[in-house]
């Protein structure tokens, strides 16, 4: 008997054998990156993009032979909703992509029916709110949360005694489910709010904050981009001496230039080195300004974007090792990401959550002192 399953034993062996020498291997991923790289925001796109780039370049460089290069292709979408999908669709019939990261949370919704459609994987790195994790099973958001740090602000206000308060915002999905989420929290603690959606181009408030500072409006909250500069300079000029609040954009300078210094002084929610891991992030601001000869001005954003690019890098090098013959490399990733655990980032340990959200990014209370310049807020 023994005799008899020696041969069996063999052939399967060499069946074996035969089968993991002729596996197919992924030579190459193609991903791509979505985001403002001109026009509006564009700290939320040139600086990610290039933290992307250095991780990229990173893992290029010393991976092994066995393990896939990766490319990185770039596509504008000027922060604009109606951009998100001609890129996304160029990137596909340029560079065939598998993954694609997008900053802007309209352009993620944009593109979820062809992320399906063509089997990508989808990430934001910038941000992470309920409305993303309703989408589907292949969009994740490794970001701060969008509600948590517009609620830190809500509680800031509360905290100060303040109970009469405006709320302005962008009308993008990230700026109002921010001011929704400051507007539920004040609520709840019964301070008096009003939140007005202002048009996407508009540079004079000034009507807005008379109406605000006739009805004893006791603070401002300034959500949206750079020309929201120009409200805290018309309110400064109009006599109106409450404090003013932000979100996590304040640091572009041209923002500070269209307020004209009125914006010193402003609370924000932001996050630095102190919030995450200080020496990891240290380093990565060192190896930025050595590649790129300065440093991004709102950090957060490219520690995020070298994180989010770093944890997906940290799964697709075993991939030649790890993914089953018959398996796509969409439903092998989409795996591989739901399992990711205290990832030890610049920003923190992040996990990735049953939805596709993540945990381990909080930012923290600062105020602006000048241009460019913040200082974490004691509580």
């Amino acid at each position: 008997m023994i005799f008899k399953k020696a041969p069996v034993l063999l052939l399967l062996s060499f069946i074996a054998i035969f089968t993991s020498c002729n596996k197919t291997e992924i030579n190459e991923i193609n991903i791509g990156y979505i985001g403002p790289l001109s026009a509006r925001a564009t700290d939320l796109g040139i600086a990610p993009s290039k933290a992307m780039k250095l991780a990229v370049e990173k893992y290029n460089t010393s991976k092994t032979a066995s393990q896939p290069k990766i490319n990185l292709f770039l596509e504008d979408d000027k922060w604009e909703k109606t951009m998100a999908l001609p890129a996304y669709e160029k990137l596909r019939k340029e560079h065939n992509i598998d993954i694609v990261f997008i900053s802007n949370t309209d352009g993620t919704t944009e593109i979820q029916e062809k992320i399906m459609e063509d089997g990508v994987i989808a990430i934001n790195p910038l941000n992470n709110d309920k409305l993303l994790s309703s989408l589907n099973k292949n969009t994740f958001k490794i970001a701060k949360s969008t509600e948590e740090t517009h609620k830190t602000l809500g509680v800031r206000i509360i905290e100060l005694g303040l109970k009469k308060v405006l709320i302005l915002h962008f009308p993008n999905e990230f700026m109002t489910i921010g001011g929704n989420a400051m507007k539920d929290i004040l609520t709840t603690n019964s301070v008096e709010n009003k939140l007005i959606k202002v048009d996407k181009n508009q540079t004079d408030f000034t009507e807005i904050l008379k109406n605000a500072k006739v009805d004893g409006t006791q603070a401002y909250v300034f959500l949206g981009y750079r020309d929201f500069g120009f409200a805290m300079k018309q309110a400064r000029n109009l006599g109106i001496e409450a404090p003013f609040f932000g979100s996590t954009t304040l640091l572009d300078p041209v923002f500070f230039s269209n307020s004209e210094g009125a914006i010193i002084g402003t609370e924000c929610t932001f996050f630095t080195p102190l919030d995450g891991n200080y020496i990891l992030a240290n380093e990565f601001l060192k190896n930025y300004k050595n590649k790129f000869g300065e440093e991004p001005f709102s950090i957060w954003a490219p520690m995020q974007a070298y994180d989010a690019m770093n944890i997906v890098i940290n799964e697709v090098k075993t991939i030649n090792d790890d993914k089953i013959e018959n398996e796509s490399l969409e439903d092998w990733l989409r795996n591989r990401l739901f399992k990711v655990r205290y990832y030890q980032g610049v920003c923190g340990n992040i996990s990735i959550t049953e939805d596709g959200s993540s945990r381990g990014i909080y930012f923290s209370l600062y105020k602006v002192e000048s241009d460019g310049k913040l200082k974490k807020i004691k509580r």
